[in-house]
């Protein structure tokens, strides 16, 4: 017997549901949210997505997808090297804040803090992403440093630890004391202090 086919678009389920989790983080997000955002319903939800876990899970992995192809195209773009790091952490500004009346924060440092200490997967999820992260902008940094853009007094290494974790600690003051236009100067300060 074959079953009905699905009379919904998964990918903007799976938009709707990202854009739920994202606002409220995955304890406060209740089945309610997630049957409001989708305009689903229960039955239909986890037999998509799986339970709630799950379907976070696959919320979490598209937001990051989305994040490091905006990077690949924004480094694949730049004029320079340096620019393309300038760009990149300025785009991922503008992901964290999309909305100035609730600024969200970075939905991956959202997770990081909410649920990676205590999740297996979710922290693993985050370990490949930063990896992949780490491995691209770090050979942007070398090719800056070739180009004279960014000084070799520090290795590319270090300089791509310090833009990471600088970028981590924006995005979550983001959700609270600091203005979008605020992290963009922040942000410009910091790129600066690592010529």
């Amino acid at each position: 017997m074959v079953g009905r086919p699905r009379e919904f678009d998964t990918e903007e389920a799976l938009d709707a549901a990202m854009q739920a989790f994202w606002a409220k983080g995955y304890e406060a997000t209740s089945l309610v949210d997630l049957m409001d955002a989708t305009g689903l319903h229960k039955g239909s939800l986890y037999q998509a997505f799986g339970d709630k876990h799950a379907l976070f899970i696959q919320a979490l992995k598209r937001y990051l997808a989305e994040m490091r192809r905006q990077k690949t195209e924004l480094l694949k773009n730049a004029s320079t090297p340096f620019d393309g790091i300038q760009a990149v952490a300025h785009a991922l500004i503008d992901m964290a804040d999309a909305e100035s009346i609730c600024p969200k924060g970075c939905m991956a440092i959202n997770a990081l803090v909410e649920l990676a200490p205590h999740d297996a997967k979710v922290k693993r999820v985050l370990e490949d992403h930063v990896a992949a992260m780490r491995t691209s902008l770090e050979e942007t940094v070398v090719l800056a440093q070739d180009a004279g853009q960014i000084g070799s007094t520090r290795s590319a290494a270090l300089i791509t630890s310090l833009i990471m974790t600088f970028m981590a600690g924006l995005a979550a003051q983001m959700k609270g004391p600091i203005s979008k236009e605020q992290a963009h100067a922040l942000v410009d300060a910091q790129i600066q202090a690592l010529i």
